[in-house]
Order: structure tokens, then sequence, then C-alpha cells
């Protein structure tokens, strides 16, 4: 299976799980479950349990707890989601793995970003998927083509790139982590953060890429 086509199925998965959310700030950065029931608090999770964005202030509340995982929902004053938070138990290390779509090295045309890092394009249905690894992670980047007047795809890669130095990715106990971002906001919540600890996978979704970055950064 090519990259494209395992990264388009990845994102239509991603549509169609869109009302998957979470959040809350522990002080100590450990989940802590009740024994029966899971979660009771957002404060029980690793994230945070407000994040302004923008100017944007979000709220974080749980929407489904039980034992294995929890969801939580990110809404602003007016109550309108913009960002989930999850955590999913997988029954071992390996299926948690497989559920992340990490990508390793890719074929497709040379890019380098500002930054100095080696990433390659390649182009589909009028979309550009710029992809680079960093550490143990799969970065990917999704842009409207040029021909449709979608921004250059290094461009967007690049902003990417500094944002992610600005707001370094979680890294304790993470075996491998994936990220998918677009360059328009994505009112489907299609934006995707994606992480394994063992058999945990941690998962982020919002409408907007520095949204989905600085929630990721804040759940490290």
């Amino acid at each position: 299976m090519t990259f494209k086509k395992k990264l388009i199925g990845s994102l239509i998965a991603v549509a169609g799980t869109a009302s998957l959310t979470f959040g809350g700030y522990a002080a100590v950065n450990k989940t802590v479950f009740h024994a029966n029931i899971g979660i009771s608090s957002t404060q029980q999770t690793p994230a945070p349990q407000n994040l302004t964005v923008d100017g944007n202030k979000l709220t974080a509340s749980i929407t489904n707890s039980n034992p294995k995982d929890y969801k939580l929902d990110y809404n602003d004053s007016n109550n309108n989601r913009h960002a989930t938070f999850e955590m999913q138990t997988y029954d071992d290390a390996q299926s948690a793995a497989d559920s992340l779509n990490y990508f390793g090295q890719q074929d497709g045309t040379k890019d380098k970003l500002k930054d100095g890092k080696q990433a390659t394009s390649q182009g589909t249905l009028g979309h550009v998927y710029t992809h680079w690894n960093q550490e143990n992670w799969s970065i990917t980047t999704v842009t409207p083509s040029e021909a449709a007047g979608g921004p250059n795809p290094a461009t967007f890669a690049s902003q990417v790139a500094s944002q992610l130095s600005q707001y370094p990715l979680p890294s304790e106990n993470v075996n491998h982590g994936a990220i998918v971002l677009y360059s328009t906001n994505e009112s489907e919540l299609a934006n995707t953060v994606r992480w394994q600890a063992n058999k945990r996978v941690y998962q982020v979704t919002s409408d907007q890429s520095n949204l989905a970055i600085q929630l990721s950064h804040h759940a490290n």
C-alpha cells in the first residue's frame, strides 16, 4: 500500500471519528483511574484543564470514561467544540502501534524546510502531502495544490516545523507518534496528533493545526 493511499484512508477514518474528545491538567503527569469506572475529573488526565490559543479560551469536559478509555471535549464559551483529547488502551503494544499510521521515510519530491529538515512531497486529488520524520515522530502536512490556490507546501511545512520547535511534542514514555495537519482550518476536527505509550494511545483532534500542536504540547 502506498503512502498516499494509506494516508488518505487514515484521513477518512479520522473524519469518521471526529467526535472523540478529552482534557484535564495533572500536577503529576500520570493518568489515574478509578478501579471500575475510569476517571471522574479532567485533572486525572495529562492534558490541560483550560487552553487559550489565538485569544480563544477552551475548557475541557469529560464526554466518556470507562476503566480503559476516556474522552474529553474542548469547548469555547459558546459551547462550540474546537478540539478533543482521547486515551485508548489496546490489548498489547503492537496493536497500539498499528493504530498510529506512523510513516517512515517516503519517496517523493525532495523539499528542504527553513530549519534545514529534509522532507518529501506527493500530490494527489488536488492536495499536496509533505512528510518528514522527527526523532520518533511521523509528521505530514496537507495543503491544497498551488493550482487550486493553496500555499506553497514547503512554506506551510516550515511553519509547522517552527511551531513544533516552540511547542515540543510529548516525549515521556512515547514509543512513536504520528501527526497530520492541514493548512486550512477544518470544522470536522481533521487535524490529528497521536502517540503511543506502550498499550495506550493518546489522540488530539482539532479544527486548527496550531491548536492541535499546542494541546499536544501541554499534554506532555
